[in-house]
């Protein structure tokens, strides 16, 4: 049964509440004692914090984002245009005849961004191609232990603790510990969070998508955290084409949505750049639950990790 915290006042962020939030977009698993090391304050103290941020409804959601790669399934990134009376949720029901949806971002005007997870199997070549992305062929073996590690973050939240992932799962800790890391190193899964545009008072988020030349990806997403690190909310995720990096940021005004275009656009690499003010945005985890439960089903017999 799921307990609906009270949602309390907006709060206004302060300095270290505004490090505390880019530091779980960018692994939301990230120790309390860690986070407080980097701004001084106790596991107590960021604890407190972060549990506030979500009452207020600045946090919406600690999220686990799974490569779709994994499951043999293409993710595609679509720009939704609106008009003569159709809604964008008009739009993103029909664009839903062709996939599962990943992510949902709203866009002030008539724009909005959607991740869609594409039903059909991928070819033996693309397959190929994204093993080798994923590091390693192996990386995309995915036994029933990790199948429910994954089921378990997904219903019970991001930062579900080790403890409790291995009791649900009937598994040791050490062996919880070990298959987590491995799945994320393979860039199997990462962990982020979904932050509110709207309680976020004094600041506007806005989302950058970036179009960049392949050999390139790795040299601007490191350009990227080098510059702006302190005020990205949202990273390039494990389920985006390798062309194309998105974040989404905040600032105190469109003047710094202006700055951050500015300074991208001259990152050698980028082809096409552009920015959006946020609204709203929302991950979906249906589409792997779904995924999950149907290879469980098909596994009867319980292979034990090593």
């Amino acid at each position: 049964m799921n307990v609906l915290l009270p949602i309390e006042k907006k709060m206004i962020l302060d300095k270290n509440d505004l490090t505390i939030l880019p530091t779980l977009a960018r692994d939301s698993r990230t120790p309390y004692s860690s986070i407080g090391l980097q701004i001084g304050l106790t596991p107590k103290s960021v604890k407190a914090r972060v549990k506030r941020m979500v009452r207020s409804g600045v946090i919406e959601k600690f999220v686990v984002r799974v490569n779709s790669a994994a499951f043999g399934y293409r993710t595609a990134i679509i720009l939704i245009r609106t008009g003569n009376g159709i809604t964008k949720d008009d739009v993103i029901q029909r664009v839903k005849e062709f996939g599962d949806l990943a992510y949902h971002v709203h866009h002030m005007g008539n724009t909005s961004i959607a991740a869609l997870i594409i039903k059909k199997p991928l070819d033996d070549n693309i397959v190929q191609s994204l093993n080798d992305r994923l590091k390693s062929v192996a990386s995309t073996d995915l036994r029933e232990t990790d199948l429910r590690i994954i089921k378990c973050l997904l219903l019970s939240g991001a930062r579900t603790e080790i403890s409790d992932i291995a009791k649900e799962v009937g598994i040791s800790e050490k062996t919880t510990t070990r298959r987590l890391s491995r799945m994320k190193e393979s860039r199997l899964l990462d962990f982020s969070i979904q932050c509110s545009p709207a309680a976020m008072i004094g600041y506007i988020q806005f989302a950058i998508p970036i179009i960049v030349a392949k050999s390139h990806y790795r040299k601007v997403r490191e350009r990227m955290y080098s510059e702006f690190q302190a005020n990205i909310l949202y990273s390039p995720s494990v389920i985006q084409p390798e062309d194309q990096l998105t974040f989404v940021l905040f600032g105190e005004n469109v003047f710094v949505v202006d700055y951050v275009l500015t300074r991208v656009n001259s990152f050698s690499g980028v082809n096409i750049v552009d920015a959006y003010i946020l609204t709203k945005w929302q991950y979906y985890d249906d589409w792997i639950l779904k995924e999950i439960n149907e290879k469980l089903l098909l596994r009867p017999i319980w292979h034990k990790s090593k």
